[in-house]
């Protein structure tokens, strides 16, 4: 599964379908579910960075689905009718954490930007006249490789490099999911991640600058985050099949 990730370059470089698209971003340490994130979709302008907000909520109860077995979503009433409409979540590091709930943090090697494979939709919510539409999406998940396994059997589906065209155009083909990226990952012990008051970013502090109430990591997702404050409503996060305390939104997305 994953239930946290992180975005901290402020500009980021792609090449899909051979051009090259550079992307600016605002730099997020502690990014959970509920949030609202930039993702790669193709539209009718072109690729491009649109806000999504992170995890889809079932239909038949108040769960939120964040994350999607690759291997599993053709198989889905859930999943499978939103094949078709695909995107790329751009990040450069992401959370597991250890049976003792301490976080470490996988990333490439030379800290750069890598996009994970997800499905979204658009998901109707009370408008003051009429319905409004929210765009939600779901992370897909693999088996982990050999740098993730020895901390968790699950990590988000890599998109290689070279597929990112072919995982935005693809339609209800799923060929792209046979080659999940199989690079070696740096794992670090999580950086304290403090918020400053009034700020709107957290930002990773070094040990010597930590203290218990100033700082702390990023928690288990079966706890809350930095602020500790839960989400409003009864909603549980889902989290591949295994439903999970949803973690509220940290001090980026106020």
């Amino acid at each position: 599964m994953c239930a946290r990730y992180t975005l901290t370059l402020e500009q980021a470089r792609l090449v899909i379908a051979g051009l090259v698209h550079i992307f600016a971003f605002a730099p997020r340490y502690n990014i959970g579910p509920a949030q609202r994130v930039p993702v790669i979709l193709n539209t009718a302008e072109g690729v491009k960075a649109v806000e999504m907000r992170w995890g889809i909520p079932s239909a038949w109860s108040k769960t939120l689905h964040i994350n999607a077995q690759a291997e599993n979503i053709h198989k889905t009433t859930t999943f499978k009718p939103l094949l078709g409409q695909r995107c790329l979540v751009p990040m450069d590091g992401f959370y597991e954490w250890k049976p003792d709930k301490s976080p470490v943090r996988f990333g490439r090697r030379r800290r750069e930007l890598f996009c994970v494979a997800g499905l979204w939709k658009d998901v109707e919510k009370p408008g003051i006249d009429l319905p409004l539409a929210e765009k939600c999406f779901v992370l897909l998940t693999t088996a982990a490789n050999p740098s993730v396994a020895p901390i968790h059997d699950r990590m988000p589906f890599i998109v290689r490099d070279g597929h990112y065209d072919r995982w935005l155009r693809e339609g209800m083909k799923d060929t792209v999911l046979k080659f999940a990226d199989d690079t070696p990952w740096n794992c670090d012990p999580a950086p304290a991640v403090q918020t400053a008051p009034g700020s709107r970013t957290s930002k990773p502090v070094p040990p010597r600058h930590t203290g218990m109430n100033a700082a702390t990591r990023p928690k288990s997702p079966t706890r809350y985050s930095v602020d500790e404050t839960p989400l409003p409503g009864p909603r549980r996060a889902r989290c591949e099949g295994r439903e999970r305390a949803a973690p509220p939104p940290d001090a980026v997305s106020r």
